[in-house]
Order: structure tokens, then sequence, then C-alpha cells
């Protein structure tokens, strides 16, 4: 289960959206973003609205419609509404060369965390060569996939952490940033494909929240394209972190030859370092380094890694816990986690994960 749960957390993590309405700001703009102190206070954001502000749908808790119960962080919470979805255009231009691939409204209850997936049946083949996430208040991450075949009607429900696609497209997480594969370089998407968002909402706040998760991306012609790209996660799969400040290690093994061309690490609110190299026969390789912010979860460009197959990718990172308790591996965002994605070329596409934990 645990592994199941972690090959669907691939990506550079946390979320998407801009406002209630189809109108949205250019992504890079600040759109939708709100800070955890705003989030704990119940205070609405650009991207989400709190309590009797407009937004999609009704509150949480109505009997009317569908709702669904998410986890509670205290005793008992009221349920959330899953609200009625806009019909979009596929590819809308949304302006500057963006445009939008999939876009699901949300409510998430008071004092509560949960999961909404979305899924889109490709009309067309894409090629994209740049992404940018739309990130509400109270959006903890967001993982992309696709599957060879559709799993079913598109639609867009209540789910859990380890419903993704078979091979992995891209993620984000709070506070990501555009960004934009190397030149010659994009992620392949099939017409007859089925996408997945995979989106972690959270919310403790006494607030209903609601928002507008998804992805806007840059696409190019065929012709432009000599790399196809994927992402894959490398990190331990259990963690046991005392009080105080401490290091926790995992990775995995390159399955065949890569070039990286972009990280983005992936922890929780207590991690503030990550460290990533490569053991290559030539000897250690540094492949990324730097302070974490868990508001501020991006995907950095590197100059390009040559790894080769059975090469080792280890991780390490660092955490200060001012909690009470030791902390353990989990999906919630009281929980932690220890990964960092990788962007890299050529993609060996379904059937295989090119890095093995």
């Amino acid at each position: 289960m645990r592994s199941k749960l972690i090959a669907t957390l691939l990506g550079t993590f946390a979320l998407s959206a801009c406002t209630g309405d189809d109108a949205a700001e250019p992504p890079g703009s600040g759109a939708g973003r709100g800070s955890r102190d705003e989030l704990d206070a119940g205070g609405p954001s650009q991207g989400g609205s709190s309590g009797d502000a407009a937004g999609p749908g009704s509150d949480a808790g109505s009997d009317e419609g569908e709702t669904v119960q998410d986890r509670c962080f205290v005793g008992s919470c009221v349920r959330s509404r899953l609200p009625p979805q806009p019909e979009l255009e596929f590819l809308e231009d949304m302006g500057d060369g963006w445009r939008r691939l999939m876009e699901a409204d949300w409510e998430l209850a008071p004092n509560s965390e949960g999961y909404r997936c979305m899924t889109l049946t490709l009309p067309e083949d894409v090629y994209i060569s740049a992404f940018a996430p739309q990130s509400p208040l109270g959006t903890h991450h967001s993982t992309y996939g696709v599957s060879p075949v559709p799993g079913g009607p598109d639609a867009v429900v209540a789910c859990g952490v380890s419903t993704a696609g078979d091979r992995k497209l891209q993620g984000s997480g709070a506070g990501s940033e555009p960004s934009e594969l190397p030149a010659g370089v994009a992620m392949r998407l099939s017409r007859g494909e089925q996408v997945s968002m995979n989106l972690h909402l959270f919310n403790v706040s006494n607030e209903v929240l609601r928002g507008r998760s998804g992805m806007w991306v840059k696409t190019v012609a065929p012709n432009d394209v000599e790399f196809e790209a994927e992402t894959v996660l490398a990190g331990p799969l259990s963690l046991d972190i005392p009080i105080g400040r401490s290091t926790q290690t995992g990775g995995c093994t390159l399955r065949s030859d890569a070039t990286v061309y972009a990280v983005g690490p992936h922890m929780h609110q207590t991690g503030v370092y990550l460290r990533a190299t490569a053991a290559t026969s030539s000897g250690e390789v540094l492949v990324y380094e730097g302070d974490y912010d868990f508001e501020h979860q991006v995907s950095h460009d590197i100059d390009d890694v040559q790894l080769q197959a059975g090469d080792r990718i280890t991780v390490e990172c660092t955490y200060q816990n001012d909690r009470d308790r030791a902390l353990r591996w989990g999906d919630s965002s009281l929980d932690e986690m220890c990964f960092i994605s990788l962007g890299l070329y050529p993609a060996i596409g379904y059937g295989a994960l090119p890095c093995a934990n």
C-alpha cells in the first residue's frame, strides 16, 4: 500500500487554482496564494474564499446535493460539499501562451483535510513544454498522472492519495511557480489517454474554503521535440523524526540512462533543508542542496546531470521538529515526507519506473 502511495506522489508537489469563476490572472502573478498564517486565521485569499464569501457551490455540511466526510483535525467535523463543475474548453487560451489543461472547483469543510481527483480524457495529442500550477489557499499538493486508457468516465470526485495515473506527468506544491522544460524537450500526452489530477486539500481554519485547482501548460509542435521527458520521485518510504533537529536519508537506483534537468524538493511543515547526490562510476555528484520552505515549493532548474543505469540517488532531508511528539511518514500535512522529484529524459513510459526505491 505504501509503495503504491509513494508512486502516486511523483512530481514537484502542491497545487493549483485561480478564482472561483472562469477568469484568472496570468501564472506567476501571485493569484491564489495564501500564507500559513492566513490559513490558520481562516482569512480569505485571492484564489479561494472562506465562510459566506461568494464561491462555487453552497456551504459545506448542507443536506442538499452530494457531500463527503473528510479527515477531521478535531473530534468531528461537518461534511464537505462536492460542487457542480463548469464546462471548460480544452486547452483554452489563457493569455501569454498559456493554455488551460484542466481545472476543478472544490470546497473543504472547516478543520479537515481531504483529496479530490479529476480525470480528463484527451481529445488530441499534446506536447507540453511548460507547466503553471494554479494554487489557491488550502492546497497542500497536487500530482498529475496519465493512464493509457480511461479507467472510467471523466469526473471530479472525492478520493485518496493513491488515486493517480500509470505514468507520472507533473506535480506541484504550496507556492509553486511556473516551470519550463529545456528546449527540444517536452512531455507527451496522446489522444485517448486519461489525465488524472490528485489534489490534497488542507483547512485548519473555522470557515469553509473554496477554490479552483488545476494546471495550465504551454505546448509545442511535435517536430520541435527531440526528447520526451517524465517526472520520477526519490526518497525514503518510512521516517522516524525525533523532537529537535535531525536528518533522514533514502533514495533510489536508476534503471536506465537519463539526463536530469530539474528537481523539486518535497517535505511537510517541519522540513528545513534538503540535499540530493548521485553515486556514479566517477564518484559522487551533487544534484541539489538548499533550504526548504513548505510555503514556497518550487521546481528548480539545474545544470544537466548525466546519469547512467545503476547510479544511486541519495536524498537527505533535515527537519526541525518543535512539536511535542516524534513524527512519522504519512500523507497528512501533520505528518512528514522526504522526496525529491526529478525531471529527466528520455522517458521510459508505461510499464517501468525509471527510479527504483
